[in-house]
Parts: structure tokens; sequence; C-alpha cells
């Protein structure tokens, strides 16, 4: 093998190890909206029942959201979050953890969101083709005000 197939041979597996690496990369980030709001319309939930768990211990409470209203507000703070996957066993760094049940009208349960602080987002479809379940690190600001205003009841008024 002469020197430019040598040459060629090299830069064919930087290019196979560039095209690969940007794939990896790619697959990696993603947002809130390409996950839950792109695959449920809010005209299909009924309701979201959310565990708001607290780091202190006894400290628990459950409400569960009806009002579209509430429930619209809700995703409009979620919708621009940005995602990157990351591990499965990540910690709280806030007092709270927000455990969330998105209930269709027809009472199926399609997403659970698991909301710890504002760093961290596990994300379980109960596809039942395909059910799966990832874990994200929130890359973008985030301030759950409208979520936080549902506990505080005044959201539910």
């Amino acid at each position: 093998m002469g020197k430019s197939g040598k040459y060629m041979l090299v830069g064919a597996l930087l290019t196979g190890v560039g095209v690969s690496l940007m794939t990896y990369t790619a697959s990696r980030y993603t947002s809130f909206k390409r996950i839950v709001t792109n695959t449920i319309r809010l005209e299909e939930i009924a309701s979201l029942e959310i565990t708001r768990l607290s780091s202190v211990p006894g400290e628990k409470k459950d409400i569960i959201i009806t009002d579209p209203a509430v429930i619209e507000r809700i995703f409009a703070d979620f919708s621009h979050i940005q995602l990157m996957k990351s591990a499965r066993n990540v910690n709280s760094d806030k007092k709270f953890s927000y455990y969330i049940t998105i209930v269709q009208a027809d009472r199926k349960q399609r997403f659970d969101i698991i909301l710890k602080g504002r760093q961290h987002m596990i994300i379980y479809e109960n596809d039942l083709k395909n059910p799966h379940l990832n874990a994200y690190k929130i890359i973008s600001p985030y301030y759950p005000q409208a979520l936080e205003q549902a506990f505080d009841g005044l959201l539910l008024a």
C-alpha cells in the first residue's frame, strides 16, 4: 500500500469516526416538546396527577389538576426545556421533587415525569408497544412557576 493509500485509509477512518461522533452527540440532545408535547395534544389530557415529595421527612402533597387552563400553563413552562440524556440515578438539588402522571381522556397513562429539582427530568413513556424510560439533565434555564403555584393553591381557584 502506497503513501496515498494510507492517507486515504486514515481519512476514511477519521470521517467514519467523525460521523459516528456527530450521530451519537445529536441523539443525546432533545427537548420536552419533542418527547411529550409533540406526542400528546393538550386536548387529549384529562388530568395531571402530581405528587410533590420533600427532602423533609413526612412532607408529601398530592394534587390532581383537571382545569385545562392550568394544564396548559404547566405545559407552557415545560415546553421550552432543552434536555441532554444522562444517568438514571440522579439526585435532587432542591427541596422538592415532583412526580407527574399525564392521564389521557380515555384514562390511559401515557407519560410519567419525575422532575428532580431544576436540573434533572426522568420521562417514562408508557407506550404499550415500546415503553421506555430516559433520564435527562435540563440544560436550558427553567423555573417551574406554574407547578409551584398549583401546589400553593394559586392556580387551582
